[in-house]
């Protein structure tokens, strides 16, 4: 349930304007006190991810992706971008793959999350090189750092002839 104050609704992908009904797949909104009233110097963001209703109250698209079951209650399907959540706080595996890619040498990055037992979320990067070869974890990890919070630093990093494409 939300907070006191607060409302939520599901809508629908495309627009995230039209609300959806029960065991519809769609996008969580909230409304409240709460929310913010865009990104910082970001107004593609803000058109993206805000709009206020004609009531005047501002709306929020979370990029939660939910369907409400028989009970009313929210089943969690994924989320619409590619964050993650680990030790508290919010990667977007896009940032790392940019950092990887802005690396001497790396032609191609891609990361992904996947459950970890004990950390809750291990971070995993793949990528190319120009020439075949293999930097060293040390090279990886410091590139990483200098570029990267360290909660961002994957934690394994594998160097592959060619991503894999569907």
């Amino acid at each position: 349930f939300p907070m006191p104050g607060t409302d939520i609704k599901i809508v629908d992908l495309e627009t995230g304007l039209t609300p959806l009904g029960q065991g519809e797949d769609g996008e969580i909104a909230i409304s409240g006190p709460q929310v913010m009233a865009g990104y910082w110097d970001r107004p593609e963001l803000t058109a993206a991810a805000t709009w206020t209703a004609p009531d005047g109250r501002p709306w929020y698209r979370t990029g939660d992706l939910v369907r409400a079951d028989d009970a009313g209650d929210l089943v969690f399907l994924g989320r619409r971008d590619r964050m993650v959540k680990r030790q508290g706080y919010r990667i977007e595996l896009g940032e790392i793959e940019a950092a990887l890619g802005a690396m001497a040498g790396i032609t191609e990055a891609a990361v992904v999350a996947v459950p970890h037992p004990d950390s809750g979320v291990e971070i995993r990067a793949f990528v190319t090189t120009e020439d075949g070869g293999k930097p060293s974890l040390v090279a990886f990890r410091t590139h990483c750092a200098a570029a990267l919070p360290s909660y961002m630093v994957p934690d394994r990093f594998e160097v592959l002839e060619a991503l894999p494409r569907t």
